[in-house]
């Protein structure tokens, strides 16, 4: 039976110590996590992060490692930023529990990223301009929190709200016991495919051609109407064929301002003549 924990995947974004990326591998393994990417590690020794995983040496070595954010976010429908600053980008402020809730509640075919930012700085601005909610840990006073502390946080609501749906916990539970009860089917097959974050990327571009050419940044810096356009989308959740007839609107109103004369319609009757002969 899926999980939606299967659904969920840790992204470290240029994480400093190898340590902390296998401690984060064994915080993930202790809450029923699996995927982790990482993305351009300031330095790794594979070896020390092994130190720091036990049990979870397999999620290290099918880890992805990759270059940039935007290919970390393929395939990601969801995406939150774990950060304790204050930002002014507007997105909505979530606990770990309430992450927790929506993931459990999201369509099966809906994967949510969860970022963690570099050790000594946390996440740079675009990344979190990438996500659409921020997630915050309360604490008490002193708000910075270790790397793989905060994933352990994070996972571990994630893990009890899955448990509450209906997820078994084959460890040790509470009272030193082992809990028996099946996975709860949690999902139903659709045909429908969620557009990922690069492909909404793309068509926040289009967007944002489009207000330049027309006027509307003279009055709205170009990146606040990107943010409110990626903000937008994300919350919809299109489909990769919805984010396509998005895309496909906007260029054809770059057409009819490029073709202010010309009948689109007769423009289409043309070309299907010529095609013919």
């Amino acid at each position: 039976m899926a999980s939606p924990l299967d659904r969920v995947v840790v992204i470290l974004v240029q994480p400093l110590y190898a340590g902390n990326v296998g401690a984060t591998a064994r915080a993930m393994r202790n809450n029923g996590l699996s995927n982790l990417v990482v993305v351009d590690p300031q330095a790794f020794d594979a070896e020390r992060a092994r130190w720091m995983a036990p049990g979870a040496h397999d999620i290290l070595a099918n880890a992805r490692f990759v270059a940039d954010l935007d290919t970390a976010l393929e395939g990601v429908q969801y995406a939150v930023a774990s950060t304790a600053r204050h930002r002014k980008d507007k997105q909505a402020i979530l606990s770990p529990r309430q992450v927790a809730d929506r993931v459990c509640a999201s369509a099966p075919d809906v994967t949510t990223a969860i970022l963690f930012g570099r050790e000594d700085q946390g996440l740079d601005t675009l990344s979190v301009q990438r996500c659409e909610s921020i997630v915050r840990i309360p604490t008490a006073e002193h708000a910075s929190l270790n790397l793989s502390q905060a994933v352990l946080l994070i996972a571990h609501e994630l893990f009890q709200a899955a448990r509450q749906q209906g997820l078994s916990a084959p460890g040790r539970a509470i009272g030193g016991g082992h809990t028996t009860r099946s996975t709860r089917a949690l999902d139903r097959r659709s045909k429908r495919t969620p557009a990922d974050l690069p492909q909404l990327e793309a068509t926040v571009d289009d967007w944002v051609g489009l207000m330049e050419r027309v006027g509307y940044t003279r009055s709205t810096p170009a990146d606040r109407v990107a943010i409110t356009a990626r903000a937008l989308l994300q919350r919809m959740t299109p489909s990769v064929r919805e984010a396509g007839a998005l895309r496909g609107m906007v260029n054809r109103i770059d057409w009819a301002l490029d073709n202010p004369d010309m009948d689109p319609k007769t423009t289409r009757r043309t070309r299907a003549r010529s095609d013919e002969s």
